[in-house]
């Protein structure tokens, strides 16, 4: 029986994405809280990437922190989170 929330695993890809952010986003950390909220309830409401097992789930823009893409797998008990970047800037 699946749990009722996911726990969060952070994958190297992700971890070393998130350290280059650092530098030009200082409440990534709180960004970051909102999303991986939803991921650990519901990972499934946001697009998956055709043929593949991977989801992308993307941030609006908040003051000094750029828009985000993050990338992700889940299963049953766990959500990898895959990588992030900044999401391009619309023209």
């Amino acid at each position: 029986m699946p749990a009722d929330f996911r726990e969060i695993i952070e994958q190297q890809q992700f971890k070393e994405d998130k350290r280059k952010l650092r530098h030009s986003a200082k409440r990534l950390d709180e960004i970051l809280d909102g999303v991986t909220w939803t991921l650990t309830r519901l990972p499934e409401c946001y697009p998956n990437i055709p043929e593949t097992d991977v989801y992308l789930a993307k941030t609006d823009a908040f003051s000094d922190v750029p828009a985000l893409y993050v990338w992700f797998t889940f299963d049953e008990n766990y959500v990898y989170l895959e990588g992030i970047e900044e999401a391009p800037i619309p023209e």
